[in-house]
């Protein structure tokens, strides 16, 4: 399923529609989901539609930076939400929305920051930054 393209920005559709709700984070301690529920919530994301996805890898092809946009059924309610699903060797985070749109614009954020300020261990070559996201990503749809 694709979904369509957010003509306005972040902060725009988070004053229309509110803002993500923080599902896991490894280094929180307070998220909207008590950590105690971390693994359903985790296992419900991985086992979503993948709709979108950026990763980088390792030389010998592991990935170890994987963001990506799933479309999921939220284990306590039921209803079908759109995570935002960050993982790294670094650490992890989700965060989730009901409205396509602010997920998918998130999405997009997420990826260009990954970019703009990667991770603190992430060790790649200069030229993987010299060629923007297409050349720092293995495989992405961030243009």
């Amino acid at each position: 399923m694709g979904l369509a393209l957010a003509l306005k920005p972040l902060d725009e559709l988070f004053a229309e529609h509110g803002p993500m709700r923080s599902v896991r984070h490894h280094a929180k301690h307070e998220t909207a989901v008590p950590r105690e529920q971390y693994a359903v919530y985790a296992r419900n994301v991985f086992a979503g539609e993948a709709l979108r996805q950026s990763v980088v890898k390792a030389d010998n092809g592991t990935p170890i930076v994987t963001i990506r946009l799933a479309e999921y059924i939220e284990p306590v309610t039921g209803a079908t939400r759109y995570a935002v699903d960050y993982w790294s060797l670094g650490g992890f985070w989700t965060t989730d929305h009901e409205v396509p749109a602010v997920a998918e614009t998130a999405y997009e954020e997420a990826v260009r920051a990954e970019f703009a300020r990667p991770t603190r261990w992430l060790r790649l070559s200069p030229a993987r930054f010299l060629g923007g996201l297409a050349h720092f990503y293995d495989e992405t749809d961030v243009l």
